[in-house]
Formats: structure tokens, sequence, C-alpha cells
């Protein structure tokens, strides 16, 4: 099926490695090009962006931290260098760690909520400003099972993606019809981070999912590329759950 993403300008968040990588290398296959913000390793973010400037589209990398605004405008900027628009963004950006509501400081909860929640919006902002002027865009917002499920230890975590669902939601209803706005909500994706913590993690983690299995980044990738395509015009305010069957809607 052709997604029809050839020549499109897509801006991913933290896609240096994991479920972003596999974002940012399924946009290249489509013939979209990419620009790569990361925080974390330069060599990283310079080898998926040399992987997918192999895929003749146009690959570009910065270092800007989403949980500042001012960061955040400087990114936008050097976007504005080499997208003479943006078709898509992919707000992936995230950090995840736990801890118990006693233990949790007042820095660990505005963290997690900076990165990910103000992260969303001002990287939406932004890009809402640019697709205004030709009236067109697609945003992904990249949530989380546990933002309806909840989970223990990672109450943080979970009200971050909590927001993340109903600003999707708001989002797409302020910005219809023409600039879409969806989710896309995983469990527990089988990246280099979670293979760390060892076999047998992954397989307790597994037998809790209808499908008795974790999802590839690569699965998660294809989601939030279908809804950057035009196959997926219909979709808005949605928050779609490609997580193995542990969080069932409708």
């Amino acid at each position: 099926m052709d997604l029809l993403l050839k020549g499109k300008n897509v801006v991913v968040t933290g896609g240096s490695r994991g479920i972003g990588k596999a974002i940012v290398l399924e946009f290249a296959k489509e013939g979209a090009n990419v620009f790569i913000n990361y925080f974390g390793d330069e060599n990283e973010a310079e080898a998926v962006r040399l992987e997918a400037e192999k895929m003749s589209v146009q690959a570009i990398s910065g270092h800007f931290d989403v949980s500042s605004s001012s960061d955040v405008e400087k990114m936008y900027q050097k976007v504005d260098q080499y997208f003479d628009q943006i078709d898509v963004l992919v707000n992936n950006a995230g950090i995840a760690y736990s801890s118990s509501i006693v233990e949790m400081s007042d820095e660990d909860w505005d963290r997690m909520i900076k990165v990910h929640l103000y992260g969303t919006f001002y990287n939406a902002r932004e890009a809402v400003k640019r697709m205004k002027k030709l009236n067109q865009g697609k945003i992904i917002n990249i949530s989380s099972d546990l933002g309806s499920l909840g989970c223990e230890e990672y109450t943080h975590y979970s009200a971050a993606k909590g927001g993340i669902n109903a600003f999707t939601k708001a989002l797409a209803r302020e910005l219809a019809p023409n600039i879409l706005v969806n989710a896309v909500a995983p469990s527990g994706t089988l990246t280099s981070l979670l293979e760390a913590f060892g076999e047998n993690y992954v397989e307790e983690e597994s037998a809790k999912y209808p499908l008795k299995r974790l999802a590839k980044p690569e699965e998660i990738a294809k989601t939030v590329v279908f809804l950057a395509s035009k196959h997926a015009d219909f979709y808005t305010g949605q928050i779609i759950g490609p997580n193995g069957g542990v969080v069932m809607n409708g």
C-alpha cells in the first residue's frame, strides 16, 4: 500500500533510539524527509541520520531539550532552515523510571511532566504555527497504555501520558478539519532499554498480554506512519493502541 509520504517533511522528537529510531526509519523508507530531535548520545543520533539518508531522503538531526520552551523555539528555527513546511510532527520524546509516591521528589514529578506533557505542548505549538500557513498537517503524539491503565510506582509517568491523551483530543477539536491530531499508545515494547532488564522480566511482562509477547518497535512505527498517511484522513482525536490486547477499547 502506497502511503503517499514521498517528499513530506517530518519532525520526530526523541528520534535517536528505541521507538523514535524505528519511526524515523519507517518514514524514511516511505520517502519522507526527517528531522531527528535528540537529547541523548550524539553518535546514536548521527547513526540514525546516516541510515535514513541512505534511503535517498533529507535527514537532519538536532540536539534540543523538548522540556525547554526556548530550546524548542530554537529547534524549529533550525527546522525552518531545511524544510519549507512541516507536514507531520511526531511527539515521541520521553523518559521513564519508577518511584513510589512517598519517595517521589518535586523534581521527579516536574521532570516527568515537563518532558512528556510540556514537550508535547511546546512542539505542537511551534508546528501548528507552521502548519496553519498551509492549513494542513498531521500531529501524532506517543502516549502509553499506562495513560489508561495507570501503574503502581509510575504515577508521574501515567499522569503525563493521561494528560497527553486529553491534550490530543482537545487539540484535535481545535484544529479540525484541516490539521489532524491523534495519539499512539503502545504497551511494553522490546527496545534495548527494556531488554536490559533481562529475559525473565521480558517473559514475565509478555505473559500479561493476550498475545503473549511485547511489541516490536517497528510495529509501533508502522502505526504512526499509517496515521501520517492519506489513508488515515478520517482519523482525528483518536488514541490508537498497538498494545497486544492489554487495553481493549470500544
